[in-house]
């Protein structure tokens, strides 16, 4: 019966087991993890708009810069044009010796001029008196021409003009010299693709940048001078800039073919979206598989604390079933018992409590407490209670009582030792007779004064052979209580203070029923006692 009562509870914790973590199998993600995975891909998203955002910043702050050199180096054009045709006119000038001006400018025709005119400004009108090169397609003799001429030789600057058609167009510049009150105007022309696209050899620091040039500030296709590119106009992501040129502005646009901070910087932004999505992903699962693994263990923490509360509660009954069911009354005494299971384990323990009436109105009482616990100490325990009702019934005292038991204990061969009190009390008289075998000491209260019991204490059972009897008269009404050391003894204490601590507790008056009841909870706060706790209470009252 004792192996089917314990088995059959573990059978049933296995099925409880099986079921709850079975139930933990899921599809759907955990909270926590969503959390994880949502916050994961908010962080990715705020990191890959900053990188874009810096990256998009750079560039065009790059794009901008590269523009800005362009700029400068076209800008550079003007200064040697004005040389070249400066230094032309000032020796004609100068000298009045237009045979000069071939020399000046050989090695400018036909580049960059494919074309030279040479004017002498008389009374502000243009005289032609020279030619270099081919026909100009400028008409010199139209008003424009003169209007050119004029404004290059009251500016001082260069004049720029240009000079457009369907399938050609050239620039043309006009820069004058004055010296002694003579002043001569040069008028040069230059050729531009005539169909607006030209290809920048590998070298250039423009290779890289698609750009189209405009005359002027107007980004219009007729005002068009030379591109790259393959649509026009560029996008709004151009750089743009105006170029002062003469007298007139050129305007560029400018895109970059490939990133100028280069492929890695571009990529970036996609790097990073691509790890943190991978990342968030990755803290999702496994914060879902700790949390699906909690969910186990929590699962399996139930069912063995089911397992643990049905083997205690064998364990408790087992327990129960060895102490006895009834004890004896009397008319002049009040008997009260509690019993209370250690929370340390799952075996039972070795603690027990009797009472057994005797002959001439006397009752014999012990308590007592085997070391250990387990299915060996509960079976010494009930071998020992049995015995010593046996000798009690016998008719031996208290002390021959516990040298008798003691000599049917071998510790080396048992595994176990016993401490146990035991006692007579005559209920016509009031005297108890209490022997100790290595057992707390027994406390006395009379009139609400709680004290132990002096009394000789012997060696426990098993280990000592000769024990030696006290008597303690008993006043009316008064209470004894003997016990276990579950009741008194803590870690962090000695046992001098937990017996002290149950005096003041016991000095308190109250029935004995409500007595044991508080020295229970005063002691044993929500019945947590780590050992077994066994307590019997006796009040004579004659």
């Amino acid at each position: 019966m004792v192996r089917d009562s314990v088995l059959a509870p573990r059978a049933a914790g296995r099925e409880r087991t099986k079921r709850p973590v079975a139930r933990t199998r899921r599809w759907w993600l955990h909270p926590l993890s969503v959390v994880v995975l949502l916050v994961g891909l908010a962080v990715t998203a705020g990191l890959s708009a900053v990188s874009r955002v810096n990256y998009d910043h750079n560039e065009r702050r790059q794009v901008a810069t590269q523009a800005q050199l362009a700029a400068a180096a076209v800008a550079v054009g003007p200064v040697d044009l004005q040389r070249l045709l400066g230094r032309a006119t000032t020796l004609v000038s100068a000298t009045h010796n237009v045979s000069l001006f071939d020399g000046a400018l050989k090695q400018s025709v036909p580049q960059p001029f494919v074309s030279v005119r040479l004017f002498h400004m008389v009374d502000g009108a243009p005289r032609q008196v020279h030619s270099l090169g081919q026909p100009t397609r400028l008409d010199t003799a139209s008003p424009q021409a003169q209007d050119l001429l004029r404004r290059a030789a009251s500016s001082g600057s260069l004049t720029l003009t240009r000079v457009a058609t369907a399938t050609s167009q050239r620039l043309g510049y006009a820069f004058a010299g004055t010296t002694l009150g003579q002043t001569y105007v040069a008028y040069a022309e230059q050729v531009l693709p005539g169909n607006r696209r030209i290809t920048l050899p590998a070298e250039s620091p423009l290779a890289d940048m698609t750009f189209a040039l405009y005359y002027g500030k107007a980004e219009n296709p007729d005002a068009l001078l030379e591109t790259n590119a393959e649509d026009l106009p560029l996008g709004s992501d151009a750089a743009r800039v105006t170029i002062p040129f003469g007298d007139h502005v050129l305007s560029a646009a400018m895109t970059p073919r490939t990133p100028l901070l280069g492929t890695f910087a571009a990529r970036l932004t996609w790097l990073i979206a691509g790890a943190g999505v991978l990342l968030s992903a990755v803290m999702a699962l496994l914060t879902e598989r700790l949390a699906r693994r909690r969910a186990i263990a929590e699962q399996l923490a139930r069912v063995t604390g089911q397992l643990y509360r049905a083997q205690r509660g064998v364990a408790e009954t087992l327990q129960t079933a060895l102490l006895p069911h009834q004890l004896p009354t009397a008319p002049r005494l009040a008997v009260a018992t509690r019993y209370l299971g250690g929370t340390e384990g799952i075996e039972v323990g070795g603690d027990w409590y009797d009472l057994i009436e005797l002959p001439e109105n006397r009752m014999f009482f012990t308590v007592g407490d085997v070391s250990g616990r387990g299915l060996s100490a509960a079976t010494m325990m009930s071998r020992l209670r049995h015995s010593i009702t046996a000798y009690a019934v016998e008719g031996n005292d208290p002390a021959m009582v516990l040298t008798k038991v003691s000599g049917l204990i071998d510790v080396l061969r048992d595994g176990h030792f016993a401490t146990a009190l035991c006692g007579i009390i005559d209920l016509d008289t009031g005297v108890i007779t209490v022997a100790n075998a290595g057992h707390p000491p027994l406390v006395l209260v009379t009139d609400g004064v709680a004290e132990q019991v002096v009394a000789p204490v012997s060696p426990p059972l098993g280990v000592g052979s000769h024990y030696a009897t006290t008597d303690v008269p008993l006043r009316c009404g008064a209470v004894i209580l003997a016990y276990t050391d579950g009741l008194i003894e803590r870690r962090d204490e000695s046992i001098d203070a937990g017996i002290a601590h149950l005096c003041r507790v016991a000095s308190r008056r109250a029935d004995l029923e409500n007595l044991l009841d508080t020295v229970l909870t005063e002691l044993l706060p929500q019945n947590a006692a780590e050992d077994d706790t066994a307590i019997l209470g006796l009040r004579w009252a004659p």
